[in-house]
């Protein structure tokens, strides 16, 4: 599925961002107060970010969206990790308020 075909705006926005390597972009999209969890386990969405995603050249390729473009999954590539993940997005008045990632 290409980063155009995702319905939601803000999601679009974090997945284009990342493909990009817009760190601005990418964090532009989320609330200040933002939480993230990783396989259930509360993460600082910033050095996570930075960690998984910028630091270790992250993508995420989506296979397919569900519940109105709030959820992915696809294959995220990085220099440390090649596997399937879930991510589900809360997004109110047009912010990521929380994201939950996990390896499926």
């Amino acid at each position: 599925m290409r980063d155009e075909e995702l319905t939601n705006p803000a999601v679009r926005a974090v997945i284009t961002a990342m493909r990009d390597c817009n760190r601005e972009a990418f964090f532009a999209a989320f609330a200040p107060s933002a939480e993230l969890t990783d396989d259930g386990h509360l993460q600082p969405l910033k050095e996570w970010a930075d960690r998984e995603i910028f630091q270790a050249h992250g993508h995420l390729d989506v296979e397919r969206e569900d519940s109105n473009g709030l959820e992915l999954v696809g294959l995220f590539h990085s220099d440390q990790w090649d596997m399937k993940t879930m991510w589900r997005f809360r997004v109110i008045d047009g912010r990521i308020h929380r994201l939950d990632v996990a390896a499926l």
